[in-house]
């Protein structure tokens, strides 16, 4: 997984997690599907998970509240890659589409919660291979999702 979390970590006091994407698409529920994972497995005052679906900027006084030092959104997001490949970026420089439909971009979301709580953000993204209405997930997200929640668990029990 070519994606350096620790070094987006550095520093953090306090994480929000929020999962991206609709449980009814198949692939595009993979950012849910980890946030409700980690849930079960993580319990810490510093950490804060937010199963956001297609809306999650129904979630930023949440957030604000919260007072984190950095924000990690996971999505289902069309990258140009294999399916199942991950990548974590800032928001603003993936240019490929979320395959949901979100009811506001992410990259308009994240500068907003930036400017109003001076977190560091990242997107994890996910490749989807099928977010058709009513598809299962596809094995190589599936997979995806356990790396990634492995990853996070080891990264974020740290907090």
């Amino acid at each position: 997984m070519p994606f350096d979390l620790s070094s987006f970590l550095k520093g953090a006091t306090r994480v929000a997690v929020v999962g991206v994407g609709s449980e009814m698409r198949g692939d595009d529920a993979a950012g849910m599907k980890v946030v409700r994972r980690l849930r079960e497995m993580l319990n810490s005052p510093n950490l804060l998970f937010i199963e956001g679906g297609v809306a999650p900027e129904n979630f930023t006084s949440q957030i604000r509240r919260f007072e984190p030092s950095h924000v990690i959104f996971i999505d289902a997001t069309d990258f140009g890659a294999e399916p199942g490949e991950v990548v974590l970026a800032e928001p603003e420089a993936i240019t490929g589409q979320s395959v949901s439909t979100h009811t506001m971009p992410l990259s308009i979301l994240a500068k907003y919660i930036r400017e109003q709580t001076g977190a560091k953000i990242a997107l994890l993204g996910i490749q989807p291979a099928r977010a058709q209405m009513g598809v299962e997930m596809s094995g190589a997200v599936k997979d995806s999702i356990k790396r990634v929640e492995e990853i996070l668990l080891g990264r974020l029990r740290e907090l």
